[in-house]
């Protein structure tokens, strides 16, 4: 992982050795809370580069994908 990653970690006191696979589970935990936070999945995929398809495998539902659309790869 690289700095510039680390320091993004660090600001949010997340895990800091927060692994892609990590990151998908927490965007999918965010995502099936009644009232999630947008800015921090959005951090996360950005931060991440992940794709619809990871996040589909994870269990994200499809609607969510699509409104989530422009951020991912």
């Amino acid at each position: 992982m690289g700095k510039s990653k680390k320091r993004i970690l660090h600001k949010k006191n997340s895990s800091l050795n927060m692994t892609r696979e990590g990151a998908v589970n927490e965007v999918f935990s965010i995502l099936s809370k009644a009232k999630h936070s947008k800015k921090d999945v959005e951090d996360l995929i950005t931060l991440f580069g992940l794709s619809a398809e990871e996040l589909s495998e994870a269990g994200v539902m499809y609607e969510d994908i699509k409104a989530l659309e422009r951020l991912l790869d």
